[in-house]
């Protein structure tokens, strides 16, 4: 028999997982039918001066199998493996690479410039970038000499030559 240490953070990261799946099965976008179920995609998100940079491991999918889009703020990527079926030599014994879908979707802050988003893909490695607004610089405004406060300005009084 073998002893096995609880951990109860495993059990919050179960939960976690688990209300990710709901929310998704919930989510409209996903398409529905034909298509197995949508997996969960892990993403790395970082930012720098220029531009938020969103990196996703997507092993076996290809360009042609990866959909970027952006509406109302939300980034949406969704990927389609398909299945091979041409017969190879042999029989199988086991086959556990089937069709595999994934979907995520991660809101944007309002600071971004949509129409200049990219998307690369490299080795498996999906990468969107998605260039920053410049943020407003602070501007100087110049202070002018008013009358002292509670006193009211001097009445200047145009005399004219007789």
């Amino acid at each position: 028999m073998a002893v096995i240490r609880w951990n109860p953070w495993n059990d919050l990261f179960d939960l976690h997982s688990q209300m990710d799946q709901l929310f998704q099965s919930l989510n409209p976008e996903i398409p529905r039918g034909a298509t197995p179920e949508y997996t969960h995609l892990p993403v790395d998100i970082r930012q720098t001066d220029e531009a938020f940079i969103v990196e996703a491991s997507v092993p076996g999918l290809g360009p042609d199998d990866v959909e970027v889009t952006i509406d109302g703020g939300v980034l949406t990527i969704k990927g389609t493996t398909k299945t091979s079926t041409e017969q190879r030599n042999g029989n199988y014994v086991r086959r556990e690479r089937g069709m595999t879908s994934v979907f995520r979707q991660v809101g944007l802050p309002a600071e971004v410039r949509a129409d200049d988003i990219s998307a690369s893909f490299a080795n498996g490695e999906l990468t969107v970038t998605i260039p920053r607004e410049q943020k407003a610089q602070p501007k100087r405004i110049p202070v002018t000499a008013d009358a002292a406060p509670g006193r009211k300005p001097e009445r200047i009084v145009e005399h004219k030559p007789s």
